[in-house]
């Protein structure tokens, strides 16, 4: 499967239901100029041609016949039966580039200090509708603006020494949904000293077809409580990647964007008013790069809806950060999320099919 390099390399997929995406991920691994040496699909629980489809493509497939259990319990049990160095996670909605596997393997190579490395989406994601335009873009943009000496991990298209990962503990199955459990790996990675690398010319692209609710859902209940929660125990100093004070400013400014107006009303302040339009202006200047980004992709109309969402998210995002905080601070205070948990044993082995 694969041709002669220094390392053998491994790919494991966790798929639930994933038929509508999986035909891209798999046939982007067969056209990949790094062949892997292994191809591990775990098919959790799915009820649709999953399974079918990676065994067609060559793939060891494991099972399981039970309720869907989340990523990392399939993460997991992929690590578990692969006998390579190098373990590279791909989601299932994920179509990697030909060289992404490459552009992975060569920072292990070029820095024998890494452990663990990731990439990026890139900035031409499957779908065109407005929000699964904003998501994946807000997400290229991310990454691809980010320290390359990184204190986090994605599990989207990342790479982990398989010793390591296996020494670490692997992802915390408490996770039972798709979630931050590769943030947490990374937080686990980064407390230990091992060093982890942002390589955002490993590119991907996303297959996923967000829709509004969808992705307000995600960003509410999946990263942002989570990870506030990982922040409030003391886990992570919170300054990676969105949470730098750029970020916390532009939260500001959005707030701003509409308290100011109600102030204006209630007062009838031309003082306000002009603050608003001050307000407005700094959040539009603060997101201009990517603002730009929206409209080389999708033109004008990308851009504005963009901007709404953007701007939504700063206001929801930094609320549920607010009200988890305060939550675990004064309502909680010696709740277990304020103590570093152990980790869950990685799963047994499950059985090939």
């Amino acid at each position: 499967m694969a041709g002669s390099h220094s390392r053998t390399l491994a790919i494991v997929i966790p798929a639930y239901n994933a038929e509508s995406t999986l035909g891209d991920c798999l046939a982007a691994i067969a056209a990949s100029e790094r062949q892997p040496d292994e191809l591990i699909l775990y098919d959790d629980g799915s009820t649709d041609s999953t399974g079918a489809m990676a065994r067609a493509a060559g793939a060891i497939v494991l099972r399981n016949d039970g309720p869907p259990g989340g990523p990392a319990i399939g993460r997991n049990a992929g690590v578990k039966v692969a006998k390579s160095e190098l373990i590279v996670f791909v989601d299932a909605d994920v179509s990697i580039h030909p060289t992404a596997l490459d552009r992975l393997e060569a920072a292990f190579t070029a820095d024998p200090k890494i452990v663990a490395a990731f990439g990026s989406y890139d900035d031409r994601p499957r779908s065109k509708r407005s929000a699964a335009l904003y998501a994946n873009l807000r997400h290229h943009f991310v990454h691809q603006g980010g320290d390359r000496r990184a204190t986090t991990f994605w599990a989207g298209l990342g790479a982990i020494k398989a010793e390591t990962f296996r020494a670490i503990g692997g992802f915390d199955t408490r996770y039972a949904r798709p979630s931050i459990e590769d943030i947490e790996l990374g937080v686990r990675l980064n407390q230990a000293g091992y060093t982890i690398a942002l390589v955002p010319e490993a590119l991907g692209k996303h297959c996923k077809d967000w829709g509004k609710r969808q992705l307000w859902r995600t960003d509410i209940l999946s990263r942002a409580v989570p990870w506030t929660q990982l922040i409030a125990a003391g886990r992570t100093q919170g300054s990676e990647l969105n949470l730098v004070g750029t970020e916390r400013l532009k939260s500001v400014l959005a707030h701003l964007c509409w308290l100011l107006p109600l102030a204006t009303l209630v007062l009838h302040s031309k003082l306000l008013a002009l603050a608003t339009v001050v307000a407005g202006l700094g959040y539009i200047w603060l997101n201009r790069n990517f603002l730009a980004l929206l409209y080389r992709t999708g033109g004008m109309k990308t851009m504005v809806l963009g901007l709404g969402l953007h701007w939504l998210y700063h206001c929801y995002a930094s609320v549920t950060f607010v009200l988890v905080m305060l939550r675990q601070r004064f309502l909680s205070p010696s709740s277990s999320a304020n103590a570093a948990p152990a980790i869950n044993p990685m799963p047994p082995p499950v059985r090939p099919r």
